[in-house]
């Protein structure tokens, strides 16, 4: 049974909302990121791999293209330190939530057929945009769990 986008959609800022708590009784352990980055690197992902894959897998669909093709990739990690390091944690927890609420907004304007957009992934096979969401969450737990050690 497929999960209907609107859940999807609850569980995208629900899960924001847990790394945001999260972090905030986190402790930083030495050679790990620290909660700030975790959530800058987050930010990040939503908007440079997950945002532009949607686009990519809707826009081929729309040009009745084959589905887009897409490789594991993500951040730099030592940019993502760099960057967010100097973060207070207050800074990097708005920012996710923005670019989350950037991501739920682009997500709302998808008409039904958009959402049967599919893209081909070298890790996780041939997905649609219901299949790509189930991955930001899944790789939004991955990360909070160094969170909650």
């Amino acid at each position: 049974m497929a999960i209907s986008p609107s859940i999807l959609l609850v569980e995208l800022i629900m899960s924001a909302d847990r790394l945001v708590q999260s972090s905030q009784s986190a402790a930083s352990i030495e050679g790990q990121w620290t909660p700030s980055v975790v959530l800058g690197h987050l930010s990040q992902v939503d908007e440079q791999v997950w945002g532009v894959r949607i686009d990519q897998m809707v826009d081929a669909l729309e040009a009745g293209s084959n589905p887009p093709a897409f490789t594991w990739w993500e951040p730099d990690p030592v940019e993502t330190e760099n960057r967010y390091s100097s973060y207070t944690l207050e800074a990097a927890s708005a920012e996710l939530m923005a670019g989350r609420t950037r991501l739920l907004t682009r997500l709302r304007a998808l008409t039904e057929a958009q959402w049967q957009a599919t893209g081909v992934h070298d890790v996780f096979g041939e997905l649609d945009i219901s299949t790509l969401l189930i991955e930001v969450l899944r790789h939004d737990e991955e990360h909070r769990a160094t969170l909650v050690l």
